[in-house]
């Protein structure tokens, strides 16, 4: 009869003990953890502690990594979970086992600084040129035109730019080098007709109404205008320059 008594006490005494067990190898919200890291495997961390069962936990690029000694602050400026190498020792506090924080307060002697991250280099924008060419040929996506004598292929930047354009009309070209092409980003009648509305009594500007439009224009040389009055009907080319100034180049009269 005491046998049969102390046979269930026993299994009594092995279940508390496993129970037991069970508590202190588990790691509960709130619980401080010290160790040193000795698996990384992508976002997962195996940390050893002294005299316990290792612990797994988890970190993401939001988790904050601290280091506490001010010569490993200097060796990882700006640490991320990135820089968490096997053998560092850490602490921090165990919530649902993705870690918000982890401080490492041992570096191993001989670790190296982690490699600085290549840097895009964003190449420099493309500065655009104007040239002031006849036009030769027009393709689907390139355009011929004679420069200074000599015959050179363009590529346009979109097909419309070239509805409109006819054989030998002087246009002025806005061109980028992209690579080896030479590409079209704008096209601008070099030669209109128009009537002359208004004539600057010093000879520096004339304004000209061409295409429903009146448009002053810069002379740099006087006696282009010596020849002309307002409301002469006229054929005339200009240049575009910088600061979205328009210069007179030539004039003649309209036949």
């Amino acid at each position: 009869m005491r046998a049969a008594m102390a046979f269930p006490k026993c299994l009594w005494l092995i279940a508390v003990c496993s129970v037991i067990a069970v508590h202190a190898s588990a790691q509960e919200r709130g619980e401080e953890v010290v160790g040193s890291i000795t698996g990384v495997e992508g976002p997962n961390l195996t940390v050893q502690r002294e005299g316990l069962p290792e612990v797994q936990v988890r970190v993401t690029p939001r988790t904050e990594v601290v280091f506490r000694d001010s010569g490993d602050r200097k060796l990882f400026p700006d640490p991320t979970v990135n820089d968490l190498r096997v053998g560092m020792g850490v602490r921090f506090v165990y919530g649902t086992g993705t870690l918000d924080k982890i401080t490492v307060h041992y570096v191993p002697a001989g670790t190296a600084a982690p490699k600085p991250q290549a840097q895009h280099q964003t190449p420099p924008p493309a500065r655009a040129t104007q040239v002031k060419v006849r036009v030769e040929a027009v393709s689907r996506d390139r355009l011929e035109a004679d420069v200074a004598g000599r015959r050179q292929t363009f590529r346009l930047e979109d097909r419309n730019l070239a509805l409109g354009v006819r054989l030998g009309d002087l246009v002025i070209l806005s061109v980028e080098g992209r690579g080896s092409d030479q590409v079209v980003t704008r096209i601008v009648s070099a030669s209109l007709s128009g009537v002359i509305a208004r004539i600057d009594p010093r000879g520096r500007s004339v304004s000209i109404g061409a295409d429903r439009r009146e448009t002053t224009y810069r002379v740099e040389d006087r006696r282009l205008l010596d020849d002309f009055r307002e409301g002469d009907r006229v054929r005339f080319e200009f240049e575009e320059r910088g600061g979205g100034t328009v210069v007179l180049t030539a004039i003649e009269p309209r036949r």
